[in-house]
C-alpha cells in the first residue's frame, strides 16, 4: 500500500468501526512510518488504539466508524498518530459484545503503547469524541 502524507504533513483515513478496519489501519500506519522498525511500532500503536475506539466507544457499535490521523514531527523527527472514536459508549449491559477476538483479554493496549511510543494521550472534544494519540519516533524519517 502506497500512502503519502499531503503536503502539510498530514493525512488522514476514516473506516467503518468493524473488526477489519484495524487490519487497514496496520497497513497505513506501516506505509506512512516507512522504516522497517517504526513502521512496525506505528502499525502496533494504531492497532491498539483503533481496538480500544471500538471496544469502548460508539465506534464499535453498528453504523460507528473510527478516524486515524498521521502527521509527520519534522522537528523530532517523529510520527504522530491520532486515533478519534465515535463518542462514549452506552452502558455494556445494552450493547452486546461486537466479536473482536480477544475482546475478553483487556487492559494491555495502552500499556503497550505506552511502552513503545515516546508519548501518548487522550483529548476529548465538545461532542463527546476522544482522540488517542501517541508520538512514534522515526529513525530514518517519514514518507
Amino acid at each position: 500500500m502506497n500512502a503519502i502524507l499531503g503536503p502539510d504533513g498530514r493525512a488522514a483515513w476514516t473506516c467503518p468501526g468493524q473488526p477489519e478496519s484495524v487490519r487497514v489501519f496496520r497497513q497505513l500506519a506501516r506505509a506512512v512510518a516507512g522504516d522497517d522498525d517504526q513502521g512496525d511500532t506505528a502499525a502496533l500503536c494504531v492497532s491498539e488504539l483503533v481496538t480500544n475506539a471500538l471496544v469502548h466507544s460508539r465506534s464499535g457499535l453498528p453504523g460507528g466508524a473510527v478516524t486515524v490521523c498521521f502527521e509527520a514531527l519534522p522537528g523530532c523527527g517523529g510520527l504522530r498518530i491520532g486515533v478519534r472514536d465515535d463518542g462514549t459508549r452506552v452502558p455494556a449491559a445494552a450493547c452486546p459484545g461486537i466479536g473482536l477476538p480477544g475482546a475478553a483479554e483487556s487492559g494491555y493496549g495502552l500499556g503497550i503503547v505506552a511502552a513503545v511510543a515516546a508519548a501518548w494521550g487522550v483529548s476529548t472534544d465538545p461532542d463527546g469524541h476522544s482522540v488517542t494519540w501517541c508520538v512514534i519516533p522515526t529513525a530514518g524519517g517519514l514518507r
